[in-house]
C-alpha cells in the first residue's frame, strides 16, 4: 500500500516505522516496556531477544504480557493515525490493564491466576 507519509506516529525522530522499530526501538514503546520491566538487548537478533527478556522476565505469563503489550502499542499507533488522539504513558497503561484483563476472561484458571497477581504488582 502506498502511503504519503511512513514516519513513526509515536516518536518525533523521523524514523521509518517498521514493524521492528514500532515495537521495539521507538522511544514511545521503550518507555511503555520499561514500565514492565521488560528489557529488550536490541543488539541481538529478534529471537534471541525474546528468549533473552523472557529468562530474564521471570514468569511464565510472558507471552501473554508481550502480546498485549504489542497489541496495545499498535492500537494507540492506529488511534493517533486515524482519529488524531494524543499518546501518554499514563493512557497507555490504562488500556494495557485492561487489555490484561480481557485476555484474563477466556485464559485458564491457572494462567488467570498469574496475570491477575502479575497485575497487582507492576508499578
Amino acid at each position: 500500500m502506498h502511503l504519503d507519509d511512513y514516519t513513526c506516529a509515536l516518536c518525533s525522530g523521523g524514523c521509518e516505522e517498521t514493524c521492528f522499530h514500532l515495537f521495539f526501538e521507538c522511544p514511545f514503546s521503550k518507555i511503555c516496556w520499561q514500565s514492565l520491566s521488560i528489557d529488550w538487548n536490541l543488539q541481538i537478533p529478534p529471537l534471541d531477544m525474546v528468549i533473552e527478556a523472557r529468562n530474564a522476565f521471570g514468569s511464565s505469563v510472558f507471552i501473554e504480557i508481550v502480546i498485549t503489550a504489542c497489541w496495545i502499542i499498535w492500537t494507540t499507533r492506529n488511534r493517533v493515525i486515524f482519529y488524531g488522539e494524543s499518546f501518554t504513558l499514563d493512557r497507555w497503561l490504562i488500556n494495557f490493564r485492561k487489555g490484561v484483563s480481557l485476555v484474563c476472561i477466556k485464559a485458564k484458571a491457572s494462567v488467570k491466576i498469574l496475570l491477575e497477581f502479575w497485575l497487582e504488582n507492576i508499578s
